[in-house]
């Protein structure tokens, strides 16, 4: 894989070395992002005026007419090969990651390398942070670089506009991980709904009723979680102990907020139980409470998300809801070879959903003696602190 440069100063860019130098003369490879920085405006609008597709919202035409002209002071030109037509392929597979640094993405990320090597396919790879606007820019330096398709791992927020313009741009696009149905690409994601039930049967066999949940909103999955944690709770007559905190899915943040869930006085420190719907939050939380001296899983039991690889080794190692994210990252790339193999579609091709499964592991057990009743009592005079 090719995963960028380095600027001077020797740090990464964070760019895939496919970009076209700034400040781009016309007859090299201009990309929208270029007219996109001559005439001042977001990647997104110079992609629906250069494709003449309708907006929702109405762009003037004096902005209109300063796209066409910076499109036309630059030489933009449009790579047909890039947007499906048969031919000479270059062999060479864009990977478009949220976040770079998420374990489950790494493990996405081996599955499609696996599988493209034994293909005989070149990665190359664009970090864009959750940022839509840089997967539409890093979808421009993969037309010019007659990219045969690209993958897309992890959604972005707000970036259904960015996967619009990627999927008019390239006519070989797949998703994998972080979606709950069918959108603007095909993909490859697990059933959130299923895995949230396995973790939620898994804790309440055990007998635990104060369950808590933990989660990142910013994704269609971390909602897809809450929304099915707090339902399982009411349909199970416990919607008095429905509680939802919001953090980055990330160790740091995750630590930071349990330090406040597990602080004395807290309401949240009587749960006996949480999902993390993410087992790096659930790392995170695991650290705080540590620090507050609840033991786990004497004291707490902790049921976390994706089943990363270094899940198995924590102290206690983690129970958590594994989605194979190697092997989600391998069925990505194989329904983007069948893609372009046979020349299809997007709405020729299916999604693949795949069944999650539990891993017991040491961070769960049956809750404490009369906890319980302990939480019925604190209803009436605990708050979680500001």
């Amino acid at each position: 894989m090719s995963l960028g440069g380095q600027d001077g100063g020797g740090r990464w860019d964070g760019r895939c070395a496919l970009g076209p130098a700034r400040g781009a003369r016309p007859g090299s490879s201009v990309t929208l992002k270029d007219v996109a920085d001559r005439s001042g405006v977001s990647i997104t609008t110079v992609s629906r005026i250069l494709n003449n597709r309708e907006t929702g919202v109405p762009i003037r035409d004096e902005t209109r007419q300063r796209i066409l002209a910076a499109a036309r002071d630059l030489g933009y030109k449009p790579n047909l090969l890039a947007r499906g037509l048969r031919g000479s392929r270059s062999s060479l597979l864009g990977v478009i990651a949220r976040d770079i640094s998420d374990p489950f993405h790494i493990q996405i990320l081996r599955g499609i390398n696996e599988a493209s090597r034994t293909s005989g396919y070149r990665l190359f790879l664009g970090h864009v942070d959750y940022r839509p606007e840089e997967a539409v820019a890093y979808s421009s330096m993969f037309e010019h670089s007659h990219a045969d398709g690209i993958i897309v791992i992890g959604d972005l927020e707000g970036g259904d506009d960015a996967l619009e313009v990627l999927s008019e741009t390239h006519r070989y696009v797949v998703g994998v991980t972080d979606r709950t149905g069918r959108r603007k690409v095909p993909g490859v994601y697990a059933d959130s709904a299923l895995g949230t039930e396995l973790a939620m049967d898994h804790l309440w066999q055990l007998g635990h009723r104060a369950i808590m949940c933990v989660s990142d909103s910013r994704t269609y999955d971390g909602r897809l979680r809450i929304a099915r944690y707090e339902q399982y709770m009411r349909e199970r007559g416990a919607a008095d102990e429905v509680q939802v905190f919001i953090t980055d899915q990330e160790p740091a943040p995750s630590f930071e907020l349990g330090q406040r869930l597990f602080a004395a006085g807290s309401e949240a420190r009587l749960a006996t139980a949480v999902f993390a719907t993410s087992d790096a939050t659930a790392i995170g939380l695991m650290q705080a409470a540590f620090q507050a001296d609840i033991v786990i899983p004497e004291r707490l039991s902790m049921v976390g998300y994706d089943d990363i690889d270094i899940a198995g080794y924590t102290i206690p190692p983690l129970t958590t809801v594994s989605q194979t994210g190697f092997a989600m990252g391998q069925a990505a790339a194989r329904l983007l070879f069948d893609m372009i193999e046979r020349d299809l579609g997007r709405e020729d091709v299916a999604d693949v959903v795949l069944n999650p499964s539990l891993v017991v592991r040491g961070s769960t057990a049956v809750p404490p003696a009369g906890a319980s009743r302990a939480v019925r009592r604190s209803r009436r005079v605990s708050r979680l602190p500001a």
